[in-house]
């Protein structure tokens, strides 16, 4: 486990440490004097600084979904709206898509328990659940969504749904289940490639759903 003694603001250091324990053991099961252990400060400073556990909690999760907010694939779409009029455009906007939500979840930027920690919070049914939901993946699925209807002329919220989450979820996955390649592996863990080729496939299947998705909504000819 890492620790965080030393890096720099006392704030910032209980933050890191409580996210890594929270991504690690789970919510209920980490104390207070656990994370002031790992951050080597006082348990004093988190009720000084946040109040206690579930402030703590509360920025964590802000600090979790700070590059989620604004809406980053919301704002890509409609800057790039004009190009939904043709395969080609369609194709150039989801690759766009797919860059932006791959960078969010995979941010060398970031520490890794981020992602891991936002998708533990988002299955319950909590109010800190609810608040991240709307801040970060809300507007990332309603995007996605939004394509859907834009590449097949078909308003079907149910459909346009299970789209997105067919073309979300290979990434959203291995995010979740981290340790899943790891005890699978042959050589015990995956190569320096793996995201590479995560990515690749991954893109692959989103394109080939788009297309998939013109295909079935395709005009039916006038007699």
């Amino acid at each position: 486990m890492t620790t965080y003694a030393n890096t720099g603001k006392t704030r910032t250091g209980l933050m890191m440490a409580a996210g890594e324990l929270f991504a690690e053991h789970g919510i209920d099961a980490v104390t207070v004097r656990q994370i002031a252990k790992t951050a080597g400060e006082s348990i004093g400073n988190i009720h000084y600084h946040f109040g206690g556990k579930d402030g703590l909690l509360q920025a964590v999760m802000d600090f979790v979904g700070q590059p989620w907010q604004n809406d980053p694939l919301g704002h890509f779409l409609a800057e790039h709206r004009s190009l939904l009029t043709t395969s080609e455009g369609q194709t150039e906007v989801l690759r766009g898509m797919l860059e932006i939500f791959w960078s969010l979840l995979y941010s060398p930027e970031r520490p890794a328990w981020c992602c891991t920690l936002g998708f533990q919070i988002l299955q319950r049914d909590l109010a800190i659940s609810r608040r991240t939901f709307d801040a970060t993946i809300a507007s990332c699925i309603k995007a996605f969504i939004d394509l859907y209807y834009a590449g097949s002329g078909d308003h079907d919220f149910e459909r346009a749904y299970n789209w997105s989450t067919a073309i979300t979820a290979p990434a959203v996955i291995d995010v979740l289940n981290r340790h899943t390649i790891v005890r699978l592996h042959p050589e015990g863990k995956p190569s320096a490639q793996y995201l590479t080729k995560l990515k690749e496939s991954w893109t692959r299947n989103a394109l080939d759903l788009l297309g998939e998705l013109r295909h079935h909504h395709r005009p039916t000819p006038r007699a």
